[in-house]
C-alpha cells in the first residue's frame, strides 16, 4: 500500500473511532472485497460470507480500542482479524464433528488440510486456475503466505503480524514456496 492510501486509511479509521459511520463505510467498502477473498480461498463458497460478516463484526466491536502500530498497519490488525475468525471455525468445525476433545483442544484423529478447494466459480480463465491448482500443491501456511504477498501486497512485517510467524520465518516460507512453484510452471525455453 503506497503512503498516500496508508494515510487515507489512518484518517478513516481515526473518524471511524470517534463514531464517524461514513468514515466506517469507506473502510467496510475498502476491505470488504480483499477480505471476502482472503476468506474465501479458505473457507467453503458458502461459508466465506458469514465468516466475512463476522470478521467486519468484530471490527466494529474491537475498532475503538485499536491503537496503530510502528509496524503494522490497520491492514494487518483487519486480516489478522481475518485470520483469527478462520481458524476458530475450523476449530469449532472439528468440534461438532468430534474431532477435537472440548476440553484440552487436543484431536482426537488425524485430520487432512481442513482447507477445501475455493469454489470454482470465481475461476476467470484457464491461466487463473491453472495458477490456482498450484498453489493448492503447497502446504496450507505457504499457500497463505504468498496470497497475503502477492494478492494482497502485503510487507513481511505485515504478513508476520497476521499469521503470528517471525518476518526471518516469512521469507524462508515465500522462499521455499516459490521454488515448489517453479517446479510446476517450469520456465519455457525459446518464450519471452
Amino acid at each position: 500500500m503506497n503512503p498516500r492510501q496508508t494515510a487515507k486509511i489512518a484518517s478513516l479509521v481515526r473518524r471511524a473511532q470517534r463514531g464517524d459511520e461514513a468514515s466506517f463505510e469507506q473502510l467496510f467498502e475498502y476491505f470488504f472485497d480483499k477480505i471476502f477473498r482472503y476468506v474465501r480461498f479458505r473457507v467453503d463458497g458458502a461459508d466465506a460470507p458469514d465468516l466475512t460478516s463476522d470478521v467486519f463484526t468484530k471490527v466494529v466491536e474491537h475498532l475503538p480500542r485499536y491503537k496503530p502500530q510502528k509496524n503494522a498497519s490497520f491492514s494487518a490488525w483487519i486480516f489478522r482479524i481475518a485470520h483469527n475468525t478462520v481458524v476458530d471455525f475450523y476449530r469449532k468445525k472439528r468440534e461438532l464433528l468430534g474431532l477435537e476433545d472440548p476440553e484440552t483442544g487436543e484431536l482426537l484423529v488425524e485430520t487432512v488440510d481442513d482447507a477445501p478447494l475455493p469454489d470454482k466459480v470465481v475461476q476467470k480463465n484457464w491461466e487463473h486456475q491453472k495458477i490456482h491448482e498450484a498453489l493448492q500443491t503447497l502446504p496450507k501456511g505457504h499457500r497463505e503466505i504468498l496470497e497475503l504477498k502477492f494478492l494482497e501486497d502485503f510487507s513481511n512485517t505485515e504478513i508476520a503480524k497476521i499469521t503470528g510467524k517471525s518476518e526471518g520465518n516469512i521469507r524462508v516460507i515465500q522462499l521455499r514456496a516459490l521454488r515448489a512453484l517453479r517446479k510446476v510452471f517450469p520456465e519455457k525455453k525459446g518464450e519471452e
